[in-house]
């Protein structure tokens, strides 16, 4: 062989080689395309206490199926959905990761020290991880953000100056702190914030909707005005200046529903009083009602139509018959979404009604026995036959 056919061959072989690198290079790279749609690779680690690294090697797997389903609703729902569901994933998802895995495999373990690692490949059954983020309603929104108006005020104290926008819409009041952080905490968990200094409501505005304390047909009203989706009404209160309570309640407007609602006390730190720990304060408090409001707010509204319910009810030990017609006015004038309340039944000291209410029987007594206005003092209970019973104290 000359030397021109050596070099010739020799490029033929390097041709070869290079060819032969570049298909494994695909293969390896096409597979790990397909482990990373399909499959996650985590790391699990468990402390060997004594000389159990049995016990080690469990807990660095349970670690490991826990990170794995972590993983996958990170990628699955997305920063904003994480938000918006944080609470629900850590109490009623990530606890039960074993039921959602579908297989693991350990693909590698090695002990360093007094840690016990191990790598593994974890599958989640999308079937059962789907129902599981139904049934908490971690719903993905698709389509327009849902537009929100807050009617929330700001007290200082007991005896302390209000602050409520409402009062005199016209005058385009500056935001409040609790406005602010309302804003930014509904505005990060993809909501769209109404601002109320953009444009005055065009419409007539009763008395009744200047007052601080509004009721909820009223909020609604103020929802209609701004064409809002949503209305968040409620109260922020600085209670002497080392606590912040933040009370508030979501209310459905085009279905004049109570959606739910929520409350929270903070705690100042030392320092109290000053500006930067009253605005911080506000934050933290807004923030931990929005993570457990806004999931029912979402999960409402993903609903495709609110159905009306028949809620058959007992009102027991009654003292005289204009007590009923004061619950009766009661339910018809400050409970939203109900559209009719009948009288079936009389006996004694107890009357029975069938309301027409939009919305489930869950939310008809949340939206009751949480309602400011009822008249009077009572106890809730529920016969065999599924009829409510109200007793009255």
């Amino acid at each position: 062989m000359t030397y021109g056919q050596g070099k010739g061959v020799f490029a033929i072989i390097l041709i070869g080689a290079l060819l032969s690198i570049f298909l494994h290079s695909s293969c390896v790279a096409e597979v790990d395309k397909k482990l990373e749609q399909n499959e996650i690779l985590v790391i699990g680690t468990g402390s060997i206490l004594g000389d159990n690294v049995a016990n080690a090697r469990k807990t660095a797997i349970a670690e490991a199926l826990v990170k794995g389903v972590e993983e996958y609703l990170g990628r699955r729902l997305g920063s904003q959905t994480m938000i918006n569901n944080f609470p629900r994933l850590l109490q009623d998802v990530i606890p039960k990761a074993r039921e959602e895995i579908e297989n693991f495999h350990i693909l590698a373990e090695e002990r360093m020290d007094k840690e016990y690692k191990i790598l593994v490949r974890v599958k989640v059954n999308d079937k059962v991880m789907e129902e599981r983020l139904r049934e908490i309603g971690a719903i993905l929104t698709e389509g327009p953000p849902i537009r929100v108006l807050f009617l929330v005020s700001q007290i200082q104290g007991r005896g302390g100056k209000e602050l409520y926008w409402w009062k005199d819409p016209e005058t385009n009041s500056a935001l409040t702190l609790v406005e602010l952080a309302l804003y930014r905490v509904f505005q990060e968990r993809g909501f769209q914030p109404i601002s109320r200094l953009l444009r005055t409501p065009e419409g007539d505005y009763s008395p009744e909707m200047k007052a601080l304390d509004l009721s909820d047909e009223d909020a609604i009203r103020w929802g209609e005005l701004f064409s809002a989706d949503v209305v968040v009404r409620g109260r922020c209160e600085i209670i002497e200046g080392d606590e912040i309570s933040v009370v508030l309640k979501a209310l459905h407007v085009k279905n004049h529903i109570m959606i739910g609602q929520d409350m929270q006390r903070e705690k100042m730190a030392e320092g109290k009083g000053n500006m930067d720990q009253i605005v911080q304060s506000i934050e933290i408090a807004v923030n931990k009602v929005a993570s457990r409001l806004t999931p029912k707010i979402m999960m409402v509204m993903e609903m495709p139509e609110t159905k009306t319910t028949r809620v058959s009810l007992t009102l027991k030990g009654l003292r005289s018959f204009r007590q009923f017609r004061e619950f009766k006015d009661f339910l018809e004038k400050n409970v939203p979404g109900v559209k009719s309340v009948r009288q079936t039944r009389l006996m004694g000291n107890s009357v029975s009604v069938a309301v027409s209410f939009l919305g489930d029987e869950e939310q008809f007594v949340e939206q009751v026995s949480t309602n400011e206005h009822l008249p009077f003092k009572a106890d809730w209970g529920k016969t065999e036959e599924g009829e409510i019973v109200v007793f009255i104290r």
